[in-house]
């Protein structure tokens, strides 16, 4: 018989997850709190504002799922330096970030400027109502253009952010996602009733230029905490062999976060050709759900660094064991945000006063939907960043992104446009296909062949350069 104190982490590994995870937890809440800021108060606006919100805000998710994957494979690398307390390639494995994060910021500024208003008429269908959709479309692309001034400090933001993350520094994230979200409210309420969505657009600038500057001070004021800072800059170059053991393994931690991202782009267009009311709908159920649900997002984050840790320190018996405790946990942490939507889902309405009975409908099921699927969610999203700490970046390529184009897009698109099903059943279905993910990645987690040391195994890249 299996004891319970082998399903789940004793008080001292407790305390040590969520001594990372809690910082994080209230700085992805602040951070998550500036999208349900800009959804109320343009959702006051009316329908088609938010839709247009909804669509560009889908997309732009996209490339901060590039920036995140690229950043993945480099912070893999660096919590294992971490672990084995190797400044310099801690310091280089930053370098890397960071100019991995100004070139995709770069490019989907381009890529936004040129084609924004095509990609944004993607997902922009007539409804029921006979809601204006050349205004919808016309204010989405607006406001994505604008957003596009964003890109640069939200990817420098990312990168310190991540570098503070491995070496367990988790409060100043949170502080300055606090003056974020504060900035962004402030921001919210004094323009959007002048100038209309676009408001909504500087306010999320204001706050992402903010924390990216308060990160960065504090980073570059405080090289007694983090000593790889120094001369992290003074020098552009990235030793040769590092920086292809990172694209190596990051890459497919790349392609898969974009690729991932795309299919549930794909997924929310397939979604949107049920009408105007579905796009504000879903996008109101995801931002409750990203609200409630900083818990996975931080143990996952945690599981990650912690995972990272034991298996650069060479501890593989430990790092077997504790990816037991940690799936355990997440089913506990995924359980609580299931009950949590439950209990928000009857007040969300009240916070969109302008909007459709349909909307508010429709909001309230797709609400529940994410409550069912809070459990799978939580104990995929730790089973993924187990595999993913021991660098076995291809095989969650394979099975993240193969999964969501094999199963998912496909169900979605055979749904929407083969079917009559409605919204609500339609959502439901593409959540109960989660069950069949984690049931997969359950089995990739037991055989333990993810358990490998990257930073260990030989001499450190920077004795060999």
């Amino acid at each position: 018989m299996v004891k319970v104190k082998t399903l789940l982490p004793d008080k001292k590994f407790m305390r040590t997850i969520l001594s990372i995870a809690l910082p994080m937890m209230i700085q992805n809440t602040f951070t998550n709190l500036i999208g349900l800021v800009n959804n109320i108060t343009v959702g006051r606006l009316g329908t088609e504002q938010l839709a247009g919100v909804a669509v560009a805000n889908q997309l732009v998710s996209i490339y901060i799922m590039c920036i995140w994957g690229a950043m993945s494979g480099a912070e893999i690398f660096a919590a294992q330096f971490h672990g084995k307390k190797d400044t310099e390639n801690l310091r280089n494995t930053f370098r890397f970030m960071v100019l991995v994060g100004v070139l995709v910021a770069a490019a989907a500024a381009a890529i936004f400027l040129t084609m924004g208003e095509p990609l944004v008429k993607l997902y922009i269908y007539s409804d029921s109502e006979g809601s204006d959709t050349e205004f919808a479309l016309r204010e989405g692309t607006r406001y994505l253009r604008l957003l596009v001034i964003s890109f640069l400090p939200l990817a420098l933001n990312m990168g310190y952010t991540s570098i503070l993350r491995v070496n367990e520094e988790n409060k100043v994230p949170m502080y300055s996602s606090i003056v974020g979200v504060l900035s962004c409210l402030a921001v919210n309420f004094f323009l959007i009733p002048r100038i209309g969505i676009l408001g909504a657009a500087l306010a999320t600038i204001t706050s992402r230029v903010l924390e990216a500057l308060i990160n960065i001070i504090w980073c570059h004021t405080h090289t007694d905490r983090l000593p790889f800072l120094k001369g992290a800059f003074s020098t552009l170059r990235v030793p040769g062999q590092l920086a292809k053991q990172i694209l190596f393994t990051g890459l497919p931690l790349t392609l898969n976060e974009t690729v991932w991202q795309i299919g549930v782009a794909t997924i929310t267009q397939c979604y949107s050709y049920r009408g105007l009311s579905t796009v504000a709908a879903v996008n109101i159920a995801s931002t409750v759900q990203f609200l409630t649900s900083v818990s996975i997002f931080a143990l996952g984050a945690a599981v990650g660094v912690v995972m990272g840790n034991l298996l650069g320190s060479g501890d593989r018996k430990g790092a077997e064991e504790a990816s037991r405790q940690l799936l355990g946990f997440s089913v506990v942490v995924g359980a609580g945000v299931a009950i949590l939507l439950l209990i928000l889902c009857p007040f969300v309405p009240a916070l969109y006063p302008n909007l459709s009975a349909e909307v508010h409908h429709i909001a309230k099921w797709l609400i529940w939907g994410e409550a069912f699927n809070a459990i799978l969610n939580s104990f995929y999203n730790a089973a993924y960043y187990i595999i993913r700490s021991g660098g076995k970046t291809v095989t969650t390529f394979l099975f993240d992104s193969g999964f969501i184009w094999g199963v998912s897009v496909v169900a979605a698109v055979i749904i929407a446009y083969f079917t009559t099903i409605p919204i609500i059943p339609f959502y439901w279905i593409e959540k109960v296909l989660d069950i069949l993910k984690c049931i997969i990645v359950y089995i990739l987690v037991k055989k333990g062949s993810w358990i490998q040391v990257l930073s260990g195994a030989k001499e450190t890249v920077a004795e060999q350069v």
